[in-house]
């Protein structure tokens, strides 16, 4: 699972980078397209970690043992450590996001009503979430503000329903977990976030609110959160003002040049003819053509040099025997690739397996006598003696 995870991350770092670019190139175009880039740029990562199924025909089995030689390179005895930590960080991660959701659930459950929002005394920015049936919250001290200026707020939050801002932001909160590891998701968290904002700022100016009234709107906001810690609710929520890109915000909005009207039904083809132009060369690897022994005349490859994985004292210590399987694709020139755990048995003898595999050489199989791609299975046993 990492293996696959960590081929997508290096794949997306080219999705991003590009999103990056062409976000800048956009500058002056909408919030709106611009937020669907990012959209887009996530989306496609997340196709990346799709596991592409590979037909499994030719099966092997090799026993490895504690006095058998074997190999462990230093890439072998840093996976283990590389899954652990990966899995306890996005276990963390989404822990923090599911806690988040679920006070929201309870600040819904405890919030008065008032027309069409609800009110909560224990948060300190407006706030929406859920994906459907969406609530507005907004904090108790917006119903001391004249009616003119509160219904700003709604205004703004019912752009972020209309623009499922919420769903989005929790699908990239899970990518952000899954790939915690690479700085430019983070980043492109961040501005997908920032993105949303100045696009559902764009829609509530084109209601008719004037700009200076808004963004003082903001500011009354934003004052309210000065020398506080935000809500725990926040980090699940679209909350209306996050300080950091206070700023901004306001300077867009008060910019009478700006483009506030949303992507083009053109621009939003456009997002995804270039998303899917850039994800296929990116996937051509995972949808190769990969042949099955013994069908259409395929020949089985065969081992030609393998280094058995050897016992990690741990696993040695622990008196661990069982077997683990994986999948591989014996490329035409004769090397495992893709390789892919299916059965785990400890985190050490998995690495070293790995690690192993990776050096076997094959005779590849071939198909009207050229060496072509094949599907195998590789079962090692592991027995103490």
């Amino acid at each position: 699972m990492t293996n696959l995870i960590l081929t997508a991350a290096l794949k997306g770092t080219i999705v991003l980078g590009a999103a990056w670019i062409a976000t800048a190139l956009l500058r002056a175009r909408s919030a709106d397209l611009r937020h669907r880039i990012w959209l887009a740029a996530f989306i496609a990562m997340a196709l990346l970690v799709v596991p592409v199924s590979v037909p499994q025909t030719l099966r092997m089995t090799i026993d490895a043992n504690a006095a058998a030689p074997g190999t462990v390179s230093v890439a072998a005895r840093s996976l283990p450590s590389f899954a652990l930590v990966w899995s306890v960080v996005a276990a963390l991660l989404l822990l923090r996001w599911g806690l988040g959701v679920l006070r929201l659930f309870r600040i819904t459950r405890q919030a008065g009503s008032a027309g069409a929002v609800l009110v909560s005394p224990t948060i300190q920015t407006p706030m929406t979430w859920g994906a459907i049936r969406p609530v507005i919250l907004v904090p108790a001290y917006v119903e001391d503000w004249p009616t003119e200026q509160r219904e700003v707020v709604i205004r703004h939050e019912r752009a972020h329903i209309e623009r499922r801002d919420w769903l989005w932001q929790a699908f990239a909160q899970i990518m952000t977990a899954v790939f915690w590891f690479h700085p430019l998701v983070w980043l492109a968290a961040v501005r997908l976030r920032q993105e949303a904002e100045h696009a559902a700022d764009d829609a509530t100016l084109a209601t008719g609110v004037q700009a200076p009234d808004y963004a003082d709107r903001l500011m009354a906001v934003a004052r309210q959160l000065s020398g506080r810690s935000p809500a725990p609710a926040a980090v699940a929520g679209v909350a209306m003002v996050r300080q950091p890109a206070l700023t901004s915000r306001i300077a867009a909005i008060l910019d009478s040049g700006r483009i506030r009207t949303g992507a083009s039904v053109g621009a939003r083809i456009g997002v995804v003819l270039a998303a899917v132009a850039l994800l296929v060369p990116l996937s051509a690897f995972q949808n190769r053509n990969v042949y099955r022994a013994g069908v259409d005349g395929v020949t089985a490859p065969s081992v030609t040099y393998k280094v058995n994985p050897s016992y990690t004292p741990e696993a040695k210590e622990a008196k661990i025997q069982g077997t683990v399987v994986i999948t591989a694709v014996v490329t035409a020139t004769g090397r495992a690739d893709d390789i892919k755990v299916t059965q785990s048995l400890d985190p050490g003898l998995e690495a070293n397996t790995l690690a192993a595999v990776s050096q076997w050489l094959f005779k590849p199989g071939t198909k009207d006598g050229q060496p072509v791609d094949v599907a195998v299975t590789i079962e090692i046993n592991f027995k103490l003696l």
